[in-house]
Order: C-alpha cells, then structure tokens, then sequence
C-alpha cells in the first residue's frame, strides 16, 4: 500500500510539473494596426523581439499585421510599437541670415542681431555683421521646407527623422541665391549645400565663403525647437490599435 500511494503521489507532481510547460506552448495572435508610421518599418523594428517558432503576415492595405507569438513576447512588442507608432514630430524653425564683413569699419552689430555678436565674434573675424533677413518656419518630419530670405537669397530643406533623441538631420540643407538663368528666368543658384545635424533648443551657427581668406561670408543662425504633439498623453498614444485571439501551438 505504501508503494502504490508513492507511486500515486509521484504522478500527480509530474502532471502538476507539466501544466507551465504547457501554459508556456499557448501563442496568442494580436493584430496590430498602425495609424502614423509604415506596417513595414514595424515589421523591421519588431523582428529581433521574436522567438524563433513565432509569425508575421502583413497587410499593407490595412497598414496591418499580425504576430503570432508567446503572450510575454507580444506584450514586450505592444509597447515597442506604442513607442514607434507616434504622430510625425512637429518643430517650429528660427533661420536667420547675416552678411559678415571685414573690410569695413565696425558696424551695429549689437543692435542688429542683439546677444548672438559676441558669440559671431568668437566664432568669425570679421569687423562687420548685417542681417539680411529672418524666418521662422513651421514643419513635420519628412517634411521638405523652402523660404526666400530678402530679395536674393533662398534657404531649404527636409526635417529627417532621427534616432538620436535631440538631434535631427536637415539634408539636403541648401542656401541659394536668386539668379537669372539662360532663359532670363529668375532662379535659385546653390551657393552652399550640406547634411546639417542640429540640436533642439541649441542655436547653430554656420558660416559659408567662397574660402577661408574671403573678405566677406554669409552666416546662418538656426534654431529649432519641438510642437508638443497633440492627443499624446503620458500613457502613450491612442492611434495603435490591438485585435487579440488565443490559439494552441501545433506539436
């Protein structure tokens, strides 16, 4: 009797044993529709968080996919793409363009361009310093932005998206200056172009000549600064939405 109760008692731990591992083969599908940002890029970002036996099948008409996978996994994935699908950053962006010269006397450099002379001084020598004009512009990641600065200079360019938290990437970033062309057409003729990392709410300065020794240059003062997206809240966005169905991985 004793053994039989042993052997009773030692099957049922090993039943007991089994339920996790069983709990652990159930894969749940969670359909995951994004409302801002490509199901493709998604797909991308996610697939290194998945385990080996797991699915993804897309549905670009729907911007859409579904994940097959372990409910821990799919629950690390629902907040990786709560991150990711986020409205495009808004920025508001301060440009403006000063004449520098040093050939000439001193000029009113303090009035003209107020608590940015000492910085210019440090940075350029020139003796003289005029601003031409300033704007403030408003834009969207991915966004290609373009404004006339005076009657003969143009500034544009794209916001790119980066992943470097404070830092965004305007490129192409080209400066211009107004020209009649062969067809007596007044266009824009680049001057200086660049791939222009720059830091929110930290003001740029950048300074174009034809060469270090030229008697005059053209200076850009940039700053660009973030639109707190609307209907964000702190618990993150409402746009992502999840479908959720439980199923049994096949032996």
């Amino acid at each position: 009797m004793r053994k039989s109760t042993f052997l009773f008692a030692a099957a049922t731990a090993i039943f007991a044993a089994a339920l996790p591992l069983l709990a652990a083969d159930e894969a749940a599908a969670k359909v995951f529709v994004l409302k801002h940002k490509r199901v493709e890029e998604a797909a991308l970002l996610i697939r290194p968080l998945l385990s080996p036996s797991a699915s993804i099948t897309l549905t670009q008409s729907l911007n859409a996919m579904t994940v097959t996978d372990r409910e821990e996994n799919l629950k690390t994935i629902a907040k990786v793409l709560a991150g990711f699908d986020l409205p495009p950053r808004g920025f508001t962006i301060a440009v403006k363009l000063v004449k520098a010269r040093a050939e000439v006397p001193a000029g009113t450099m303090s009035r003209e361009i107020g608590g940015l002379g000492a910085k210019l001084k440090s940075l350029f020598q020139f003796n003289d310093y005029a601003v031409i004009d300033s704007t403030v512009l408003r834009g969207v990641e991915g966004e290609g932005l373009s404004s006339r600065l005076g009657e003969d200079y143009q500034v544009s360019f794209t916001i790119g998206r980066s992943s470097f938290g404070d830092v965004l990437l305007l490129s192409p970033f080209v400066l211009s200056r107004m020209k009649k062309n062969g067809q007596g057409k007044i266009a824009p003729a680049q001057l200086y172009r660049t791939a222009m990392p720059i830091e929110l709410n930290q003001t740029l300065v950048v300074g174009a000549s034809r060469d270090e020794s030229s008697k005059s240059a053209l200076i850009l003062v940039i700053l660009m600064q973030e639109i707190p997206p609307p209907g964000v809240s702190e618990k993150g966005p409402a746009g992502m939405k999840t479908v959720e169905k439980q199923e049994k991985k096949q032996p």
